[in-house]
């Protein structure tokens, strides 16, 4: 089984694209879990400047486009055709790839659950939102 650039929708994966970086920014913003975010990783605003996050969002883009790029070939292999099937893909990606790589930063690194919670939970949200623009929008 192969699947073409030519078969995938150019427009739906710069639009996931965009979604997916919207919701991190929401994610990581103080109206959500930035606070939180910030207090679990040991840093308060102060800490980060204004330069280095846009740096780090404009840099963010790179693996945002991947994911998306590579879910789009994923769902394509699977040949989703309803949302729960975008919800199944989106879900084996994001918790049974992401979320078990992320896992082991807490078994290695000490990090916390919570943190680990925050950090994966955001790829949950966007990746799922991401399989079903994508299964519908061929």
């Amino acid at each position: 089984m192969t699947i073409e650039i030519n078969d995938l929708n150019i427009w739906a994966i710069i639009v996931c694209i965009i979604i997916y970086m919207a919701i991190g920014a929401l994610w990581y913003s103080p109206k959500l879990f930035g606070n939180i975010w910030l207090k679990l990783v040991g840093k308060t605003k102060e800490d980060i400047s204004k330069s280095d996050a846009n740096k780090s969002m404009m840099l963010s883009i790179i693996p945002a486009a991947i994911t998306v790029f590579l879910l789009a070939h994923i769902l394509g292999f699977a040949n989703t055709t309803t949302a729960f099937d975008a919800l199944i893909m989106g879900t084996i990606v994001s918790i049974g790839i992401i979320g078990m790589s992320t896992l082991n930063l807490v078994f290695f690194e000490g990090r916390s659950l919570k943190l680990t919670g925050i950090n994966v939970a955001y790829p949950f949200v966007a990746l799922n939102i991401a399989a079903i623009i994508l299964t519908y929008w061929q």
